[in-house]
């Protein structure tokens, strides 16, 4: 039986602890100093994961002291949440984190739930500023820019803002291997979903929380599957065919159909991946409209289909499905071109027809989904290390591109953090960490940029100095947000917390 052990006065010290020995490993990879970090674990076999990703540093770590390591187990949600929401910004959430923590560690009397709530105001003020400071962006050579902060790549951030001039801010962006040493992309049909997976257990790769699978087969439907039964059928059917991988695209699946979905996952005898239908003013349709699309059979519960009687020949195909929390994608669907032509002809004729507003926009709402296009980004690299390194770096521009283009952009490198003020002592500092962090990984002593204009800086990599969109220096507003908003909520969680139960695994010999 393992030693339960109740920590009360120590807890504090603990988080303290905790915070910087994880902090401290993670902060020196900010910025472009291109300093990384190797993961030596068995999960990763032979040859050990070097990166420079705050996020995917943050899931491996671990320490051997259990209370340490639940502390641990909290602040990497820091940069989780932070990575769910916009892609990046992760190392900077957690720096902005440390500093909170080691601000509230110098107070004498510490009233967590005051700190909390003042934590909590500032950030509201935070926001608020940055908001009003944003510029919109749209020139190809301001998205290259960006891609350049999160990625100093030229070729590959030239590729990005490439693409995104192209597909604009909705358009989708997919990270894939090349079968080449070089980094390239192209432009395939695809079909973007708002749905993601409909459980977590359905996640095929941790790292990035995707679930994916490769040439897909595909079962569409409007019922709602809660039994065994409105599974097992197909899934028996496809086994034998040597295939264990299905995509379910359904009004809900719950009780024993999920049950059964997960176990067999869990298991590794069948991988299902299911997702809700797409939003729509008329589901019916979107699921017909995504049956042409991808060659299924749409099994109506309105026409009494029975889903007992699919075969693997009613299940739609596609090149690959990519399932997200909030979103999947259809890359390469793989249906009738003629009959998908005939399609996108006919909407083509209603629009020009449409005299509704509502639903002019709903055909081309539909028009949309069946001409989409998806940008496949395919990363070379010389060795597995450095690709899977290069993949992360890549996720990372094209994420920071995208909040650019939702959120606008402010000065970066942290500077338009260090120069915000707030009502909170404790965030005012804390918020100027990431620039100060950033200066030391350059070596920056004598920083000049306290002597320029607020939206004037200078370029640590280049020596330039002026706006910072002339010279570069750009954070996207959305990922500053959500960098602050992270570390502000876990280190409001941290100080509230008054004690610890923890369990320590006894050795058998004790």
């Amino acid at each position: 039986m393992n030693k339960i052990e109740i920590v009360k006065d120590k807890t504090f010290d603990i988080i303290v602890s905790s915070v910087n020995k994880m902090v401290d490993l993670i902060k020196p990879t900010y910025g472009s100093a291109e300093n990384k970090v190797i993961i030596s674990k068995e999960m990763y076999g032979n040859w050990p994961l070097v990166v420079d990703d705050g996020v995917q540093i943050a899931r491996d770590f671990k320490l051997n002291d259990p209370a340490e390591n639940a502390i641990v187990n909290v602040i990497r949600e820091t940069a989780v949440k932070t990575n769910d929401r916009v892609g990046d910004g992760t190392t900077s959430s957690l720096i902005i984190l440390q500093a909170i923590i080691n601000e509230v560690s110098k107070t004498t009397r510490r009233d967590g739930i005051k700190i909390s709530r003042e934590l909590k105001r500032g950030f509201e003020e935070i926001k608020s500023q940055l908001e009003s400071l944003a510029i919109t962006i749209e020139s190809k050579e301001d998205l290259k820019k960006v891609a350049m902060i999160s990625f100093n790549n030229e070729k590959v951030a030239e590729l990005i803002s490439e693409i995104y001039s192209k597909i604009g801010k909705d358009g989708v962006i997919t990270i894939g291997k090349s079968d080449t040493m070089e980094t390239i992309s192209d432009m395939v049909d695809g079909i973007k979903i708002d749905k993601g997976y409909i459980s977590p257990y359905m996640i095929t790769n941790g790292e990035r929380m995707e679930a994916e699978i490769i040439k897909p087969l595909i079962l569409i439907t409007d019922y709602k599957l809660t039994e065994a039964g409105d599974l097992i059928p197909i899934m028996e059917k496809l086994v034998k065919g040597n295939k264990r991988e299905l995509i379910v695209i359904c009004q809900e699946m719950e009780n024993h159909a999920l049950a059964t979905a997960v176990v067999n996952k869990m298991q590794q005898k069948f991988l299902t991946i299911a997702v809700k239908t797409p939003s729509s003013s008329d589901s019916t349709v979107t699921l017909e409209d995504l049956a042409i699309m991808t060659g299924a059979k749409f099994f109506s519960e309105g026409k009494g289909d029975k889903l007992s009687e699919a075969e693997v020949s009613d299940l739609g195909k596609a090149e690959k499905f990519i399932a997200r929390r909030d979103e999947s994608v259809i890359v390469g669907p793989k249906g009738n071109e003629e009959v998908i032509n005939n399609l996108i002809i006919n909407l083509k004729t209603a629009i020009a027809e449409a005299t509704n507003e509502s639903v002019k926009k709903t055909l081309m709402d539909r028009h949309s989904m069946a001409t989409g296009k998806v940008a496949v980004i395919k990363v070379g690299a010389p060795t597995d290390n450095e690709l899977k390194s290069l993949k992360y770096k890549v996720e990372d521009a094209v994420n920071a591109v995208k909040s650019a283009l939702n959120s606008g952009v402010v000065c970066g490198a942290g500077l338009s953090l260090e120069r915000l003020k707030c009502s909170s002592k404790i965030l005012t500092e804390s918020i100027s960490a990431p620039a100060r962090v950033l200066r030391d990984n350059l070596g920056v002593t004598d920083p000049e940029e306290e002597t320029l204009a607020e939206e004037n800086t200078l370029n640590y990599v280049t020596g330039k100095s002026g706006h910072f969109l002339k010279v570069g220096v750009i954070d996207p507003v959305e990922v500053l947000i959500a960098g602050v908003e992270s570390a502000v909520s876990i280190a409001s969680v941290l100080i509230t917390s008054s004690g610890m139960i923890v369990e320590h695994p006894v050795d058998k010999k004790d």
